[in-house]
């Protein structure tokens, strides 16, 4: 199973919620609405499923006047290879899909990253250090003025 770090970026924004959006072994697809950013992440493990379940809540962002561009991005890793992405143009978290597969016991990620046109963000960030442990349910709430911009996720394949 994997391990996760994420990168933040200090932002202003308020408060919304979410709810559970995958079942095991199924796909995952959550986006918050464009102004929103993932403001909180948990997820559970099931050994006997070698997967996991996730659940997101959204804030909405402060992005000065301009209008706000959104797009999903191609699959960031291949199967039992690490995740490192981080969004384009200044942009927050917005959304996570996946998809699992049970022969390879892991999942493929895309994410959706919205930017507003004006280049109101800035750029100096900072890693979490490591959120979880391998098997271990998590819980993640991004501090105030902050989104997260980026993941960095690990696979160890004797952990499934």
């Amino acid at each position: 199973m994997r391990a996760l770090t994420f990168v933040l970026f200090t932002l202003m924004y308020m408060e919304a919620s979410a709810q559970w959006q995958n079942d095991w072994d199924r796909p995952l697809n959550f986006q918050c609405s464009s102004n929103n950013a993932i403001s909180y992440i948990t997820s559970v493990h099931d050994n006997r499923k070698e997967d996991r379940r996730f659940n997101f809540h959204c804030r909405p962002v402060h992005t000065g006047s301009g209008s706000v561009s959104c797009h999903l991005s191609g699959y960031a890793n291949n199967y039992d290879q690490p995740v490192l992405y981080t969004c384009p143009n200044g942009g927050y978290l917005n959304g996570v899909s996946s998809i699992h597969n049970n022969r390879k016991e892991d999942r493929q990620y895309r994410f959706r990253c919205c930017a507003p046109s004006s280049g109101y963000y800035h750029t100096d960030c900072t890693w979490t250090g490591w959120v979880n442990n391998w098997d271990e349910y998590f819980s993640y709430s991004v501090p105030r003025n902050y989104v997260i911009r980026g993941i960095n996720s690990i696979h160890n394949n004797r952990k499934e």
